[in-house]
């Protein structure tokens, strides 16, 4: 999902997986930073 969230307009993503544009937005965020940025910020969700 990541990958897609990268290669399409964040809108356009949250309206194919169901889950809010601002979602979609940190995704796609996250998608142009490192994995250990991503990892992190996933991490703090928990």
């Amino acid at each position: 999902m990541i990958g897609a969230v990268a290669a399409l307009p964040p809108i356009v993503a949250s309206d194919l997986f169901g889950i809010h544009p601002d979602t979609a937005h940190r995704w796609a965020r996250f998608a142009q930073d490192t994995w250990a940025d991503c990892l992190a910020a996933c991490e703090a969700t928990e």
